[in-house]
Protein backbone atom coordinates (compact mmCIF):
# COMPACT_ATOMS: atom_id res chain seq x y z
CA UNK A 1 0.00 0.00 0.00
CA UNK A 2 1.32 3.42 -1.39
CA UNK A 3 2.04 6.06 1.68
CA UNK A 4 -0.22 8.44 2.33
CA UNK A 5 2.27 11.23 0.79
CA UNK A 6 2.27 9.04 -2.58
CA UNK A 7 -1.42 8.90 -2.28
CA UNK A 8 -1.96 12.59 -2.16
CA UNK A 9 0.10 13.51 -5.28
CA UNK A 10 -1.84 10.63 -7.17
CA UNK A 11 -5.58 12.67 -6.40
CA UNK A 12 -3.54 16.03 -7.00
CA UNK A 13 -2.60 14.70 -10.10
CA UNK A 14 -5.84 13.18 -10.95
CA UNK A 15 -7.61 16.44 -10.27
CA UNK A 16 -5.54 18.12 -12.60
CA UNK A 17 -5.97 16.47 -15.53
CA UNK A 18 -9.85 16.71 -14.51
CA UNK A 19 -9.61 20.47 -14.04
CA UNK A 20 -11.14 22.03 -17.39
CA UNK A 21 -11.80 26.14 -18.17
CA UNK A 22 -14.16 28.51 -20.39
CA UNK A 23 -12.59 30.59 -22.86
CA UNK A 24 -15.00 33.50 -24.01
CA UNK A 25 -13.84 35.38 -26.61
CA UNK A 26 -16.17 38.74 -28.05
CA UNK A 27 -15.13 39.38 -31.73
CA UNK A 28 -15.04 42.85 -32.34
CA UNK A 29 -13.45 43.99 -35.99
CA UNK A 30 -10.87 43.65 -38.43
CA UNK A 31 -9.27 46.65 -39.56
CA UNK A 32 -7.79 47.18 -42.83
CA UNK A 33 -8.33 43.53 -44.32
CA UNK A 34 -7.49 42.27 -48.13
CA UNK A 35 -9.25 42.45 -50.98
CA UNK A 36 -11.02 39.45 -52.48
CA UNK A 37 -13.40 40.95 -55.40
CA UNK A 38 -13.57 42.17 -58.38
CA UNK A 39 -15.22 45.52 -57.02
CA UNK A 40 -12.52 46.58 -54.76
CA UNK A 41 -13.76 44.71 -51.40
CA UNK A 42 -14.50 41.31 -50.03
CA UNK A 43 -17.48 39.99 -47.47
CA UNK A 44 -15.11 38.55 -44.77
CA UNK A 45 -15.92 35.90 -41.62
CA UNK A 46 -13.98 34.76 -39.29
CA UNK A 47 -13.82 31.05 -37.93
CA UNK A 48 -12.09 30.34 -34.70
CA UNK A 49 -10.77 26.74 -34.75
CA UNK A 50 -9.02 24.48 -31.97
CA UNK A 51 -7.24 20.83 -32.25
CA UNK A 52 -8.44 21.21 -35.83
CA UNK A 53 -12.01 21.55 -35.02
CA UNK A 54 -14.19 24.39 -36.23
CA UNK A 55 -15.53 25.97 -32.72
CA UNK A 56 -17.14 29.15 -34.49
CA UNK A 57 -17.82 30.92 -37.57
CA UNK A 58 -19.21 34.60 -37.74
CA UNK A 59 -21.95 35.74 -40.15
CA UNK A 60 -20.32 37.67 -43.06
CA UNK A 61 -20.28 41.38 -43.53
CA UNK A 62 -20.39 42.28 -46.56
CA UNK A 63 -18.94 44.56 -49.13
CA UNK A 64 -16.40 45.91 -46.18
CA UNK A 65 -12.96 45.53 -45.24
CA UNK A 66 -13.34 47.10 -41.62
CA UNK A 67 -15.98 44.83 -40.51
CA UNK A 68 -17.77 45.36 -37.02
CA UNK A 69 -19.26 41.88 -35.78
CA UNK A 70 -19.52 42.59 -32.15
CA UNK A 71 -20.00 38.43 -31.49
CA UNK A 72 -19.22 36.95 -28.38
CA UNK A 73 -19.53 33.17 -27.73
CA UNK A 74 -17.83 30.57 -25.10
CA UNK A 75 -16.47 26.84 -25.02
CA UNK A 76 -14.90 24.59 -22.64
CA UNK A 77 -10.93 23.87 -22.89
CA UNK A 78 -9.20 20.88 -21.16
CA UNK A 79 -5.84 21.29 -22.55
CA UNK A 80 -4.24 24.91 -22.56
CA UNK A 81 -1.16 23.98 -24.20
CA UNK A 82 -2.66 24.74 -27.60
CA UNK A 83 -2.66 27.55 -30.68
CA UNK A 84 -6.50 29.13 -31.37
CA UNK A 85 -6.53 29.71 -34.73
CA UNK A 86 -8.38 32.72 -36.04
CA UNK A 87 -8.88 32.34 -39.90
CA UNK A 88 -10.69 34.88 -42.53
CA UNK A 89 -12.37 34.25 -45.32
CA UNK A 90 -14.49 36.12 -48.23
CA UNK A 91 -17.35 34.75 -48.78
CA UNK A 92 -18.05 33.78 -52.84
CA UNK A 93 -20.73 31.88 -54.63
CA UNK A 94 -18.18 29.33 -56.06
CA UNK A 95 -15.08 28.94 -53.61
CA UNK A 96 -14.57 31.36 -50.34
CA UNK A 97 -11.35 33.00 -50.53
CA UNK A 98 -8.66 32.76 -48.04
CA UNK A 99 -7.80 36.53 -46.32
CA UNK A 100 -5.46 35.73 -43.67
CA UNK A 101 -5.10 33.41 -40.60
CA UNK A 102 -3.23 34.25 -37.20
CA UNK A 103 -3.26 32.66 -33.58
CA UNK A 104 -3.64 33.01 -29.64
CA UNK A 105 -1.08 30.91 -27.72
CA UNK A 106 -3.88 30.03 -24.58
CA UNK A 107 -0.97 29.70 -21.92
CA UNK A 108 -0.64 33.53 -22.31
CA UNK A 109 -3.77 34.45 -21.45
CA UNK A 110 -3.75 35.62 -17.49
CA UNK A 111 -7.31 33.59 -15.64
CA UNK A 112 -9.81 35.70 -15.01
CA UNK A 113 -9.12 38.72 -16.83
CA UNK A 114 -10.62 40.16 -20.03
CA UNK A 115 -7.12 40.48 -22.62
CA UNK A 116 -7.73 42.66 -25.30
CA UNK A 117 -5.61 41.25 -28.75
CA UNK A 118 -4.85 42.65 -32.04
CA UNK A 119 -4.56 39.26 -33.79
CA UNK A 120 -2.38 40.59 -37.14
CA UNK A 121 -3.47 38.33 -40.39
CA UNK A 122 -0.90 36.35 -42.30
CA UNK A 123 -0.78 34.38 -45.29
CA UNK A 124 2.79 32.18 -46.16
CA UNK A 125 1.68 31.76 -49.69
CA UNK A 126 0.42 35.63 -50.42
CA UNK A 127 2.90 38.45 -51.32
CA UNK A 128 0.58 40.82 -49.25
CA UNK A 129 2.74 42.13 -46.70
CA UNK A 130 0.25 43.37 -44.56
CA UNK A 131 -3.42 41.71 -44.03
CA UNK A 132 -4.88 43.80 -41.75
CA UNK A 133 -5.62 42.91 -38.34
CA UNK A 134 -8.76 41.34 -36.15
CA UNK A 135 -9.51 42.80 -32.72
CA UNK A 136 -11.05 40.99 -30.18
CA UNK A 137 -11.14 40.45 -26.44
CA UNK A 138 -10.60 37.16 -24.85
CA UNK A 139 -10.93 35.54 -20.87
CA UNK A 140 -10.26 32.07 -19.65
CA UNK A 141 -11.49 31.18 -15.99
CA UNK A 142 -11.60 27.86 -14.22
CA UNK A 143 -14.39 26.04 -15.01
CA UNK A 144 -15.96 23.50 -12.49
CA UNK A 145 -19.64 21.93 -11.64
CA UNK A 146 -20.79 25.72 -9.57
CA UNK A 147 -20.25 28.20 -12.70
CA UNK A 148 -21.12 25.55 -15.52
CA UNK A 149 -24.59 26.69 -15.36
CA UNK A 150 -23.85 30.12 -14.30
CA UNK A 151 -21.08 31.01 -16.57
CA UNK A 152 -20.88 34.96 -17.62
CA UNK A 153 -18.02 37.45 -18.90
CA UNK A 154 -16.11 38.76 -16.68
CA UNK A 155 -16.56 42.21 -15.67
CA UNK A 156 -14.43 44.93 -15.97
CA UNK A 157 -15.30 47.41 -13.58
CA UNK A 158 -18.49 47.80 -11.02
CA UNK A 159 -21.50 50.01 -11.67
CA UNK A 160 -24.85 50.56 -10.39
CA UNK A 161 -27.55 50.37 -12.05
CA UNK A 162 -31.80 49.89 -11.52
CA UNK A 163 -32.90 46.46 -10.82
CA UNK A 164 -34.79 46.72 -13.89
CA UNK A 165 -31.65 47.81 -16.51
CA UNK A 166 -29.25 45.25 -14.34
CA UNK A 167 -32.11 42.55 -14.99
CA UNK A 168 -31.95 43.13 -18.80
CA UNK A 169 -28.06 43.43 -18.71
CA UNK A 170 -27.68 40.10 -17.25
CA UNK A 171 -30.24 37.94 -19.24
CA UNK A 172 -28.84 39.69 -22.54
CA UNK A 173 -25.35 39.24 -21.31
CA UNK A 174 -26.78 35.02 -20.28
CA UNK A 175 -28.23 34.83 -23.62
CA UNK A 176 -24.82 35.97 -25.59
CA UNK A 177 -22.60 33.80 -23.53
CA UNK A 178 -24.41 30.37 -23.92
CA UNK A 179 -22.29 26.87 -22.90
CA UNK A 180 -22.77 24.17 -24.43
CA UNK A 181 -22.08 21.01 -23.06
CA UNK A 182 -22.44 18.98 -25.93
CA UNK A 183 -21.56 18.85 -29.61
CA UNK A 184 -24.29 18.31 -32.25
CA UNK A 185 -23.04 16.85 -35.44
CA UNK A 186 -25.75 17.56 -38.51
CA UNK A 187 -25.12 15.83 -42.41
CA UNK A 188 -26.96 17.81 -44.59
CA UNK A 189 -27.41 15.24 -47.26
CA UNK A 190 -29.62 16.15 -50.05
CA UNK A 191 -32.93 18.28 -51.30
CA UNK A 192 -35.90 16.31 -52.49
CA UNK A 193 -39.33 17.94 -54.28
CA UNK A 194 -38.02 21.50 -54.49
CA UNK A 195 -39.22 23.41 -57.49
CA UNK A 196 -36.28 23.54 -60.42
CA UNK A 197 -36.89 26.98 -61.45
CA UNK A 198 -37.09 28.80 -58.02
CA UNK A 199 -35.67 32.01 -57.95
CA UNK A 200 -31.99 32.45 -56.83
CA UNK A 201 -29.36 30.33 -55.24
CA UNK A 202 -30.66 27.42 -53.04
CA UNK A 203 -29.14 27.21 -49.58
CA UNK A 204 -29.98 25.83 -46.21
CA UNK A 205 -29.75 27.25 -42.79
CA UNK A 206 -29.15 26.35 -39.12
CA UNK A 207 -29.70 28.24 -35.74
CA UNK A 208 -27.89 26.92 -32.76
CA UNK A 209 -29.22 29.67 -29.92
CA UNK A 210 -26.99 32.58 -31.13
CA UNK A 211 -24.87 30.44 -33.29
CA UNK A 212 -26.48 30.52 -37.12
CA UNK A 213 -24.63 28.36 -40.23
CA UNK A 214 -25.40 28.35 -44.00
CA UNK A 215 -25.13 25.36 -46.02
CA UNK A 216 -23.17 26.29 -49.28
Amino acid sequence: MGSPTEMLSVSGSTRESQRSYLLSINLKEGRNLVIRDRCGTSDPYVKFKLDGKTLYKSKVVYKNLNPTWNESFSFPVRDLDQRLYIKVYDRDLTMDDFMGSGYVLLTDLEMEKVCELSVRLDDPNSLEEDMGVIMLDMSLSLRDRDNERNSRWPKRKRSIRSPLAQSGRLSESLRKSQLWSGVVGVTLVEGQGLPEDGPGELFVRFRLGEQRYKSR
